[in-house]
């Protein structure tokens, strides 16, 4: 039921007035028609009464709510308030800023409204809607690196805001520098063929865009422009061609880590505030990943040693703690095994530290691949180690680690041309029966490894090679 209350006639006389005196803009519209525009919305939204209808029709086509609001206005006579987009002959698209009341003009109800351009107050709350939201999301991929032990997992979460940030990207990689080439580290939208994927760094695009300094973002809107053009299998359908990309380089401590690349299936698909938020995202990602290296650098680091890869001597201790109880439960034996490193001072004297820890190293290794995987072995600090034996007695150990003293002397390590002979003596405690603490074992096993070392006959420590 149309309202009752008193509707304002205007004719066209009263447009041609407001044509010539009017300083802002008019329009006269109903929801199919706009029926004037006065020289000044044409002046400054370089658009005539043609290209104003045509502009809010398709404005009406892709919001059929403001239609809505529209008919209501009319029929009860209450005044509105609208907002839309529309773009002006150069394409640029400008915010229409729209309040009116409902008039009749040649006998039907239409709405006389004056017009401001928003366009920059829009363009700011756009600004800062963006800003918000890829804060929130690069927030979420910050407080994920605590969270998150297996780095690919931050890696999909990093890919994945960026993609809700840059919505007009419809796929995307996160690609890492293995020596000369790139290789797949996470991704979105393609098929797992993707993971195939090994990209020579020279071919990379961003390397061709920078002469090789891969030191900024590239936006590159269509990629016809390259020669080597890739077809990917996608979810959107097989063998489809990325047509324009925005990539961005990841930086780790001034070294180059890899890069993120958000790709489309159109040309012209990302826009300098794309770049914008990619420099954003860029940054976020190196402080995620820089804090995410660092912190697993020191979990790796509470349990391991850093030159061996062995465990260390604390969380040994803590280990031990926890077996000698499921020993002493299950009523199981193991020895306790110290080892100690020969002749290292006389290597460290003559060829230098960093050839210590090569024959430090060496030792570690061969420990390692000939104990079994329930094995625990540990370095103590220095030239020494202990180790868990489970299922063994010390007889089979003995015979067991003379064969690799053995096969040391015969595989020495070469350094500035002579052969080093790595060695080591050591000590086996049984528990339960030669201590039941580890205090008690270490005591155990260092007596009989300082009995091992004055007994045994030693290998000379170097000799020249041939």
């Amino acid at each position: 039921m149309e309202s009752t209350k008193h509707i304002e006639i205007i004719d066209d006389e009263s447009l041609k007035q407001y044509n010539r005196f009017a300083v802002f803009p008019i329009l006269v519209f109903d929801a199919q028609t706009v029926y004037f525009a006065n020289r000044s919305f044409e002046e400054l939204f370089q658009l005539n009464l043609f290209e104003a209808n045509e502009q809010f029709n398709r404005f009406f086509k892709q919001h059929p709510e403001t239609l809505d609001v529209i008919r209501t206005s009319i029929e009860s006579g209450d005044n509105i308030k609208l907002e839309l987009d529309i773009q002006s002959a150069e394409l640029k698209v400008m915010w229409v800023g729209i309040r009116g009341n409902v008039v009749e003009y040649k006998g039907k109800r239409a709405i006389l409204a004056a017009v401001s351009d928003n366009t920059e107050i829009k363009q700011t709350q756009l600004d800062l809607a963006r800003v918000s939201r890829l804060r929130m999301l690069m927030l979420e991929v910050t407080q994920s690196v605590l969270n998150t032990q297996n780095i690919e997992q931050l890696f999909q979460l990093i890919l994945n805001n960026a993609l809700k940030a840059l919505t007009n990207g419809s796929l995307g990689t996160i690609l890492t520098k293995h020596g000369d080439h790139f290789s797949i580290a996470s991704y979105a939208g393609f098929s797992e063929d993707i993971l195939d994927f090994n990209l020579p760094i020279e071919d990379a695009f961003m390397y061709k865009l920078t002469q090789g300094r891969m030191d900024r973002i590239v936006n590159i809107p269509d990629l016809m422009i390259f020669d080597r053009y890739y077809l990917h299998s996608t979810v959107f359908g097989q063998d489809t061609y990325i047509k324009s990309t925005i990539s961005a380089p990841i930086y780790i401590k001034g070294e180059l880590y890899g890069t993120i690349n958000i790709d489309a299936l159109k040309t012209d698909a990302f826009d300098a505030d794309d770049e914008h938020s990619m420099e954003f995202i860029r940054n976020s990602i190196e402080i995620a990943l820089a804090n995410h290296l660092s912190y697993q650098e020191k979990a790796f680091l509470s349990r391991y040693d850093r030159l061996t890869g062995l465990y260390n001597r604390g969380y040994f201790e803590e280990h031990f703690d926890v077996v000698k109880e499921h020993a002493l439960r299950y009523d199981e034996s193991m020895n306790l095994v110290m080892f100690d490193m020969d002749n290292l001072k006389k290597v460290n004297d003559t060829f230098g530290h960093l050839a210590g820890d090569s024959v430090i190293r060496n030792v570690a290794t061969m420990l390692v691949e000939n104990s079994r995987s329930s094995d625990f072995i540990a370095r103590l600090g220095g030239d020494e180690f202990i180790g868990i034996f489970y299922h063994t007695d010390q007889a089979k150990l003995d015979e067991k680690f003379r064969s690799l003293i053995e096969k040391l002397s015969r595989e020495p390590l070469i350094v500035d041309g002579q052969e080093i002979i790595c060695s080591f003596s050591y000590g086996i405690a049984d528990f339960p029966v030669e201590g039941s603490t580890l205090n008690e074992l270490i005591q155990v096993a260092d007596k009989k490894l300082y009995e091992c070392k004055r007994g045994a006959k030693r290998y000379s420590y170097h000799r020249l090679a041939d």
